[in-house]
């Protein structure tokens, strides 16, 4: 029955046209003059017969054609997936992202066009990070490396990717970075690498954005200077240095002075000295108990905010077990470089300010490390490209952010952000969400819920035109009597009418309620803004025998480099001396 219904409808859309269907329509025309007392006797029985069954034939083929090929696999929306756009000499480089709903078949993603970066939207639970494990299960196949920034923290995902990289025989590329549980982390410093600006930029990024307001945005920007600064002097002095360092030059004096002094000894005439002696002499003052020049502090403060209370956060507890290193285990440069496949934890539930400031400081270390395999011959980068897939984007997201999803492509490093709704974009800013709607090349809309975000996915998708058909039917009943006469004469009458008509309107090619009604692990594909596709998105599980083989997620650290230790600024193990020096 159901099929019935759905031929029938299939009828209703059939839109008769081009070569093929003239050709068809024509021999029907035939068959029926054929069989015409005058032609009859000169055209052979078997003629008419042949002529109206090839093409009955075709467009029962062609009214079916439809029905036969949907739902081959469960779909919750009436949706016509267009042909893969990925030849069959093609498939072999690029990544599967889902299977069409009408055929089966499997939808390509080719390498060219997988370096223009995803999109991905779709409410919490519905297949966003399942599609994310499909990418970089593939990923890990092919020898290339990634770097997956978990921004809700499921347990399972860690456990995934281990084992993925144990399928592949790479378990000794795994990397992991989690805050969280230091025991089972690597270690990585995200301020040691770069030069003054690229740190300043990335410690700077934690700070709220203050485009909005003309006078705090000017504060911002001179504690940017001071930073620059900071770091500058430090790396001129040949010091290694970490957040729990910056962060006691931030709120001390002596240890402001300690650096002058270090720098002064290392390089005497160089630049950053002058630089830094000239941005400490706008906080000099005299010391009414000593007669001698300090630093006050209240007018340092004042300028750098709370930068330094947000890097002592990192700095110490669970935080600075992972990144107080001069040495890390884990650069991000040379993690591209080398195909390394990094699991980044962010603590969001437990800790959802310091796992989102933390998720911002990785992001522009990306950001920084993208820069420079940019500038690399095209031989020396990343082959296969590099992956970065941001689960939960908006909650670490910066303006900064943006460029990548410009420029990354020529670095050949994909891209591939996932989140709620389009809030999560334009809470950091419209601009921000117009360049990364704008660069990114396939975009996957899983079931939203949020009407806003739905009719906004549903227009990105775009329209298209439709022919509108209506049916009215119209009833009519007159009566008439003429009073001229003694006895007036009467009449009656009635009329019943059928019309039918069609008109072109534009209409949704995805509308808001067939993106509210897809099941859980069902998408809408856009490939370039003209292909669309409904997938299934497939789940990769790993068996138990398998997960016993495998066995826990182990962590293999690279061995200590003492010569960087004792480069190591040290300002923090030496904050004893600081504190004393301070004291009357």
């Amino acid at each position: 029955m159901d099929f019935m219904k759905s031929a029938i409808a299939d009828l209703y859309k059939l839109r008769i046209g081009g070569a093929s269907d003239t050709c068809m329509l024509t021999a029907l025309v035939a068959a029926g003059l054929s069989t015409t007392p005058t032609l009859s006797a000169m055209v052979p029985v078997v003629v008419p017969a042949v002529l109206s069954g090839v093409a009955f034939a075709y467009f029962a083929s062609r009214v079916l054609s439809g029905t036969a090929s949907q739902h081959l696999l469960e779909s919750s929306i009436d949706l016509t997936s267009d042909h893969s756009p990925i030849g069959e000499d093609q498939k072999t480089g690029g990544f599967i992202i889902g299977f069409s709903t009408d055929t089966g078949e499997p939808i390509y993603i080719d390498d060219a066009h997988f370096v223009r970066h995803f999109f991905i939207i779709g409410m919490t639970g519905v297949g966003k990070t399942v599609l994310g494990l499909l990418l970089m299960f593939q990923q890990i196949m092919r020898g290339g490396g990634l770097m997956f920034v978990d921004g809700k923290l499921d347990s399972t995902n860690i456990e995934q990717i281990w084992y993925y990289c144990q399928m592949a025989g790479r378990p000794h590329h795994f990397r992991v970075i989690n805050p969280g549980d230091p025991a089972n982390s690597h270690t990585y410093n995200p301020v040691l690498f770069g030069d003054p600006d690229e740190v300043s930029d990335r410690i700077l990024s934690i700070i709220p954005s203050t485009e909005n307001n003309p006078g705090a945005d000017h504060y911002k920007q001179e504690a940017k200077q001071g930073v620059a600064t900071l770091v500058s002097a430090l790396q001129r002095a040949d010091l290694r240095y970490n957040m729990i360092d910056l962060s006691v030059l931030l709120m001390n004096a002596n240890a402001l002075l300690e650096l002058e002094l270090r720098l002064a000894k290392h390089a005497s005439t160089s630049e950053e000295l002058k630089n830094y002696s000239i941005f400490l002499d706008k906080f000099r003052t005299l010391d009414p108990k000593t007669g001698n020049l300090t630093i006050d502090m209240n007018k340092l403060k004042n300028t750098f905010g709370g930068i330094g209370g947000r890097l002592y956060m990192f700095g110490t507890g669970k935080f600075g077990s992972v990144m107080n290193t001069y040495d890390p285990d884990i650069n991000l440069y040379d993690a591209i470089r080398e195909n390394l496949i990094i699991y980044v934890a962010l603590p969001t539930m437990g800790k959802n300010e310091s796992a989102n400031n933390f998720g911002k400081l990785v992001v522009g270390d990306a950001r920084t490390a993208i820069s420079w395999i940019q500038a690399l011959p095209p031989d020396e980068r990343p082959n296969p490209a590099f992956l970065i897939f941001m689960d939960e984007q908006g909650s670490y997201a910066t303006q900064a952010l943006a460029r990548p999803y410009e420029q990354s492509r020529s670095a050949n490093v994909a891209l591939a952000g996932a989140v709620q709704t389009f809030a999560n974009l334009t809470s950091v800013s419209d601009e921000f969400a117009e360049m990364v709607l704008g660069n990114t090349w396939t975009k996957v809309y899983f079931k939203v819920l949020a009407p806003e975000t739905a009719t906004q996915a549903a227009e990105m998708i775009g329209m298209e035109m439709s022919i509108i058909k209506s049916l009215s039917d119209n009833q009519t009943a007159t009566q008439s009597a003429s009073f001229l006469r003694a006895t007036p004469d009467s009449s009656n009458a009635t009329g019943e009418g059928l019309s039918f008509g069609e008109r072109e309107q534009e209409v949704y090619r995805v509308s808001p309620d067939d993106l509210r009604a897809l099941s859980i692990g069902e998408a809408v594909v856009t490939y370039g803004g003209k292909h669309i596709f409904n997938v299934r998105v497939p789940r990769i599980e790993v068996t138990e025998e398998a997960r016993r083989r495998f066995g826990p997620v182990m962590i293999t650290r690279k061995r200590p480099n003492h010569a960087e230790r004792r480069k190591g600024a040290q300002f923090f193990e030496n904050a004893e001396r600081y504190l004393h020096a301070s004291r009357p």
